[in-house]
């Protein structure tokens, strides 16, 4: 369906450039997260900071890509459909992060070393977006 008003129109344009603009500061803040971690020596650190930021960076040039052209259609950026398959995402993704920050209490002892806290945390925290991000693709591939 496409947008009634150039109210609208605007609005969402202005959503969406929004949207990159915390998307490049997330990134810039993984970037720096990785340089410093690397000049410290904490590898984990490093990698996870990458991780973080590529994954973020991907998401980010998709949903960029997708919504300019959804614009340029005449299309609303959030329909029904993309609500309900980023709510559907968010959901499933909460609950098995809750069972992913179990999983990381318990190993932490044993299997898995963590230097504190944060980084137990920052383990957890990549995980449920990385979790974010495989639930959205699936979701947004199936019929819902």
């Amino acid at each position: 369906m496409k947008q009634k008003s150039n109210k609208t129109a605007r609005r969402d344009k202005i959503r969406l450039i929004a949207i990159m603009i915390v998307s490049l500061f997330v990134i810039a803040t993984g970037i720096l997260w990785v340089i410093t971690s690397s000049m410290d020596g904490d590898f984990t650190g490093a990698v996870l900071g990458a991780i973080i930021a590529i994954t973020i960076l991907v998401f980010a040039i998709f949903v960029f890509v997708r919504g300019n052209r959804d614009l340029r259609e005449g299309y609303p950026i959030k329909d029904e459909r993309s609500r309900r398959v980023i709510e559907k995402a968010s959901s499933t993704a909460f609950y098995v992060s809750l069972y992913l920050f179990l999983a990381i209490g318990y190993f932490s002892h044993g299997l898995i070393r963590f230097r504190d806290v944060s980084q137990a945390a920052g383990v957890g925290v990549g995980g449920m977006a990385l979790l974010f991000l495989i639930f959205w693709l699936y979701y947004n591939r199936k019929e819902i």
